[in-house]
């Protein structure tokens, strides 16, 4: 079964994904019954994945956020005595 498009994402744990496949059906798999039931994700299906759900990333948000605030407002070294 080809999953065409991805409708949801729950963060829990396992991760689970809800998707449409090609013939309409709606279904819900974890990513580890998504790999042993032999099911394909079409193109548009991983881009979404990677890009909107940021599922395969390899840092959170928010520490990215942390890390972009920093490289604008640098801290000073410390002081010498």
């Amino acid at each position: 079964m080809t999953i065409t498009k991805v409708l949801a994402v729950y963060r829990v744990s396992p991760r689970l994904l809800v998707g449409e496949a090609e013939d309409g059906t709606v279904v819900d798999l974890s990513l580890k019954e998504l790999q042993e039931g032999g099911h394909r994700l079409s193109a548009a299906a991983w881009k979404d994945l990677v890009e909107a759900y940021r599922l395969f990333t390899c840092q959170a948000p928010r520490r990215e956020r942390a890390q972009r605030a920093r490289s604008v407002h640098p801290q000073r070294p410390p002081a010498r005595d």
